[in-house]
């Protein structure tokens, strides 16, 4: 005798339709401009050639990112690899946000490994990951920096209830290390928070991120910076914090906030600071 049974009651079983997908990107300079000298961008990859914007640091190339899906489904693993050569000098950053949905017994994959050779200066700031319900996002990102190099990157993600009845994702594994030429790690940062205890860590907050910059020589300048760009911030809608690890030239700030725009808000806030810090101008946002 059959019995129905509702769709709900039916276990999940994996299509195997995740896609594994390996994306680069290298930069060089030519005089004194730098240009996207190789990329590899499969499907769903996207980029928009790259171009000069007014302001910027000499010869600085800003390329956007794109992607021709509707995010990260179970199983899709998804790595990119940013690398700026010697003297080169590029921003990297992303048109929209990155949904990651939900990953059933399953979970998703970013992988994002940057290189910045000597004198090379790489700002990598994409918009925050979306959370859905059910999703599980493992995310790594893993940087190699030379001792004069500059890098700045934020990582940020959203926790989004469509329907407002209190679900929330699954799990999020997220870690950042930097290595010196030679590999060897000097400064790691992981994190794993279940989906029932987000707001918990975050005292109720939806979004979390952190900002982070390399840069030997003016370490404790944009410390500075970022101190007095901090203390700005309502601590109503952005709550922040910033450690300076003067020994590894390291200034990492975190944040938390109450809404996706709040928090987006405050992370041009400090990128600008810092672009003021060590070039005297403020720059020009960067239009999604």
């Amino acid at each position: 005798m059959n019995i129905p049974v509702s769709v709900q009651d039916l276990p999940f079983r994996s299509t195997s339709l995740g896609r594994s997908v390996r994306a680069r990107l290298q930069f060089r300079k030519s005089g004194s401009r730098t240009y996207l000298a190789d990329q590899h961008t499969p499907h769903p990859f996207h980029i928009t050639r790259p171009f000069a914007i007014s302001g910027d640091p000499e010869g600085m190339a800003t390329l956007y990112l794109q992607s021709s899906a509707g995010g990260l489904y179970h199983d899709d693993d998804h790595h990119l690899c940013v690398e700026v050569d010697d003297g080169a000098c590029a921003h990297v950053t992303s048109q929209a946000s990155t949904i990651i949905h939900n990953s059933h017994q399953s979970s998703s994959r970013i992988d994002v490994e940057l290189k910045v050779g000597e004198n090379g200066w790489l700002e990598f700031c994409p918009e925050p990951a979306i959370l859905f319900p059910g999703a599980r996002l493992t995310s790594t990102l893993t940087a190699k920096v030379h001792p004069t190099s500059k890098l700045l990157f934020c990582d940020a993600q959203l926790c989004h209830d469509p329907e407002g009845d209190g679900a929330t994702f699954n799990e999020l594994d997220n870690k950042i290390s930097l290595n010196n030429e030679e590999g060897e790690t000097f400064y790691v940062d992981r994190a794993v928070v279940r989906g029932e205890n987000w707001f918990g860590a975050t005292d109720g907050r939806q979004c979390a991120g952190t900002f982070l910059v390399y840069d030997a020589g003016n370490a404790a300048l944009i410390s500075s910076a970022l101190e007095g760009c901090i203390a700005g911030f309502d601590p109503g809608c952005v709550y922040a914090g910033q450690t300076h690890l003067a020994d590894r030239s390291v200034v990492v700030v975190r944040l938390i906030a109450t809404s996706g725009a709040n928090l987006t808000n405050a992370m041009q806030a400090l990128w600008s600071a810092i672009r003021v810090a060590l070039t005297g101008k403020t720059p020009m946002p960067r239009r999604k």
